[in-house]
């Protein structure tokens, strides 16, 4: 016994130093990093000398943005705990490759660990300095060059340089990736080039203005990672655990379908630029993830997340009302709307001009005037809506002398019968007959709540036209709409701080299936429109452009429009703090849930003071300070613009 002691004592000890020497020997391995030379070797351009080289560079006239809007508060503090309950947990936690085009991906837990060249200022749309401190445009337009700031760095801490953004690309592109969206919009620029160590030369294949936005929103990636494994690698080991990102947060855990946690990095190289003063101030945000978006409310009012964006005005009005829960009464959660200047997309029911009977700009119009946008306003969602007018609501490319269409059942009558559609000739069953046929039609129905529907459905009837709910999956209603098998369909499309009307809109993409031109919609001065927008670079003209383009298809009657919201309704538990404004006016990709989320990450913080009082009175019936039931800061900044 006592050998056998002495044996298994002795195989601990040599096991103990193996793995303690195994250990030192990972610890003291210098990570290999190539030299200067064999990154220019590999990066830099292959035709230049190094006298051109230098003559480019001395050539370059620099531009930043020492002024930009700076939205963080003085008394944010950091620390604290934020938990946010979210659904549908996403497929790869990649920033770039197949399945990594998830918008919890791309719109949340993405700019949290990663960054881009430029920011956006989310007043006057101006660039930023992002990893990049600044930019240059040659006149022609045909060249970009970026200078990576000497300060960059890695969460690891190492530079970063212009070696990574040719890098980033040169992953883009490869087809092991599996990415082709991403892939088509890198591969309208030749491969970068390094012409030094913080200097990055890119030319677009064509001359337009959004080239310079596209590229300079792509988030960076490590070359010293990226050099070292193959693409194939990189798509299996980073797909649940987030490759090396240089924003404010960095991954803690990850739990598939279940949980993610991020958690601040102390030493975030860009915390002390001005741009980032008092943001980021969570130590750490935990994202739970629920089957069920409708049971969020519910997770919240028990305290298991921390914030909830209410979309269903019947919840906000009846279920949510401080009456009915405890909590909101007594003001331990704050039930508050928020107005933003958010641009928003448009929904309705757009018609296809290439078939019968809505190759007739008389039907399209008669259709718009038969939808009661009104009535259903009123009696199903609590006047909480607007009505569309716009191809571009509540953006800055609105054109507010937009003709109104409202609800006219007479006018519309009037437009079918000199269409050929008229009510004397109705059959056995109230329907118009024209030629022999009735005039019906199908509408596919992919969701569960048909009350708009349906209403749009009884007006159609009322006047002679059969409308068919045909209920289907979306996989089937979204190949018909790429094949397209119809003649009036459902359509909804979030929408983008700066436009791109030519992918929606121009008559190039009229006859092509699989294209956003769902409508076959071609017009000559949209075409112009289009391709002067493309390459105008003034931000004041482009705007110009797109609100008589708004007018012209205002004109057309693509769509049956419906409505949209202006503002955000908000519930939360009363332990933040955060700036006057609560919500950003704007975020970069327009949509209303992304808008809140990304606005709360950034700009509130934990209030101890009120954290405390609130777990004093949890579950009491005592009564806190409350909180404005509105909050419209943006619309008085605008008011204040134009004095």
């Amino acid at each position: 016994m006592k050998k056998f002691f002495l044996y298994f004592l002795l195989i601990s000890i040599f096991f103990t130093i193996s793995c303690c020497e195994q250990e030192k020997s990972v610890k003291e391995t210098p990570i290999e990093i190539a030299t200067e030379e064999e990154l220019m070797a590999k990066y830099g351009p292959k035709d230049l000398t190094e006298e051109q080289m230098d003559s480019i560079v001395k050539s370059i006239k620099w531009t930043t943005n020492e002024n930009p809007t700076v939205l963080g508060s003085k008394e944010a503090k950091k620390g604290g705990v934020l938990v946010l309950g979210e659904t549908g947990y996403p497929p790869s936690l990649r920033i770039y490759g197949e399945n990594s085009n998830d918008a919890f991906n791309q719109n949340v837990l993405g700019p949290l660990m990663y960054e881009n060249l430029l920011k956006i200022d989310p007043i006057t749309l101006e660039f930023l300095p992002g990893i990049a401190d600044k930019w240059s445009i040659t006149n022609d337009k045909k060249t970009f060059f970026y200078h990576i700031n000497t300060h960059a760095r890695w969460n690891d801490n190492r530079p970063i340089t212009a070696f990574d953004v040719v890098a980033t690309w040169d992953l883009i592109m490869d087809d092991d990736l599996r990415y082709p969206f991403y892939q088509e919009i890198a591969g309208r620029y030749e491969r970068p080039v390094a012409l030094s160590r913080n200097i990055v030369m890119v030319k677009p294949k064509i001359s337009q203005w959004s080239l310079f936005l596209y590229f300079s929103q792509f988030s960076m990636l490590p070359e010293h990672i990226l050099s070292k494994i193959s693409v194939s690698e990189f798509m299996d080991k980073f797909n649940n655990k987030p490759i090396l990102g240089s924003g404010p947060y960095v991954l803690e855990q990850a739990r598939t379908n279940e949980i993610i946690i991020v958690k601040r990095n102390p030493n975030w190289w860009a915390s002390n630029l001005p741009v980032n003063r008092s943001l980021y101030n969570f130590d750490r945000i935990k994202f739970v993830f629920y089957t069920d978006r409708t049971i969020l409310d519910e997770v919240l009012k028990k305290g298991d997340i921390d914030v909830f964006t209410v979309g269903i005005a019947r919840k906000w009005f009846e279920d949510l009302i401080s009456e009915k829960v405890d909590a909101i009464k007594n003001n331990h959660i704050i039930r508050q709307r928020v107005y933003t200047n958010n641009p928003q997309g448009i929904w309705g029911y757009g018609f296809n001009l290439r078939k019968e009977p809505f190759n007739d700009i008389r039907i399209r119009k008669a259709f718009c005037l038969l939808n009661n946008r009104e009535e259903m306003i009123k009696k199903l969602f609590f006047n909480e809506y607007k009505l569309m007018d716009s191809y571009y609501p509540n953006s800055i490319y609105e054109n507010k002398n937009n003709p109104k269409i409202r609800y006219n059942p007479q006018e519309a009558i009037k437009l079918l019968e000199e269409a050929g559609y008229s009510q004397k000739n109705l059959n056995d069953e109230g329907y118009i007959v024209k030629d022999g046929k009735v005039l019906e039609l199908d509408l596919n129905i992919f969701s569960e709540d048909t009350r708009i529907q349906t209403v749009f459905q009884e007006e159609l009837k009322r006047i002679g036209i059969k409308l068919n709910l045909k209920k289907v999956t979306w996989a089937t209603h979204s190949k018909d709409m790429a094949e397209r098998n119809f003649k009036i369909a459902q359509i909804g499309y979030t929408t983008l701080l700066f436009p791109n009307p030519e992918n929606m809109f121009h008559s190039k993409f009229a006859d092509k299936k699989n294209t956003n031109n769902i409508y076959g919609f071609k017009n000559k001065r949209v075409d112009e429109i289009c391709e002067m927008y493309n390459f105008e670079y003034d931000l004041k003209k482009r705007i110009k452009l797109i609100k008589e383009l708004d007018s012209l298809l205002m004109s057309e009657y693509l769509v049956a429009l419906n409505w949209y919201s202006d503002n955000l309704r908000l519930l939360y538990w009363n332990k933040f703090g955060m700036p006057e404004f609560v919500l950003s006016g704007i975020t970069y990709n327009g949509e209303i849930t992304s808008s809140a989320m990304e606005s709360i990450l950034t700009y509130w913080w934990i209030d101890e003071e009120l954290e405390q009082k609130l777990e004093e009175v949890k579950g009491k019936d005592i009564k806190l300070p409350g909180r404005p039931a509105e909050v419209n800061f943006w619309a008085k900044k605008k008011k204040e613009r134009e004095k």
